[in-house]
């Protein structure tokens, strides 16, 4: 007869979201360097897997630019500022965003408020956009537009290009394709 035991069976994954920030440290020995511990967490550790990337978007919203990234395992990658240029971008894109979303937007009537393209709502979805994948996150604005034009077309919004224009004028990188 076999007796289960009181507690998990399985070492508990950390967190896969795409809003986490990984465990880390800021180190100066003649450069900022930003050190990630990954030790506890299960996925790759390179800056082209979207959930490290994410993790290290994160962080770099918070403002410190380090001039290189080093993630923590069994060996270290490090990770010098022409690598992380991109991430860079979208973390001051992330940076951007948080705060128009974060603005008390004025509606011009009782629809805004309730508009599912309401540019709060448009921000939050870009937002998402960004920490899903901020490494291959960079179409060309006219392009966003369009995308999420056609997505919210059914709203029947008046302002929806002008709440399109102002989020996707709002941090998005600069290093997609020119308008």
């Amino acid at each position: 007869m076999t007796r289960h035991s009181d507690r998990p069976s399985k070492k508990l994954v950390p967190s896969l979201s795409s809003d986490r920030k990984c465990e880390h440290r800021f180190t100066e020995d003649g450069a900022m360097t930003l050190e990630i511990d990954c030790g506890d967490c299960s996925g790759a550790q390179s800056i082209e897997n979207p959930k490290c990337a994410s993790g290290i978007m994160n962080i770099l919203a918070s403002g410190v630019i380090p001039e290189a990234v080093v993630l923590k395992r069994y060996i270290h990658v490090r990770y010098r500022s022409d690598r992380l240029a991109r991430l860079r971008e979208s973390a001051s894109a992330l940076a951007a965003l948080r705060r128009l979303e974060a603005q008390p937007g004025e509606p011009s009537d009782r629809k805004c408020r309730t508009c599912p393209a309401s540019r709060q709502r448009l921000a939050a979805e870009v937002i998402r956009r960004v920490q899903a994948d901020p490494v291959s996150f960079g179409p060309s604005r006219k392009a966003l537009s369009d995308k999420l034009a056609s997505e919210h077309a059914s709203a029947g919004c008046p302002q929806l290009a002008r709440c399109i224009a102002q989020v996707v004028s709002t941090g998005i990188p600069t290093w997609g394709p020119a308008d």
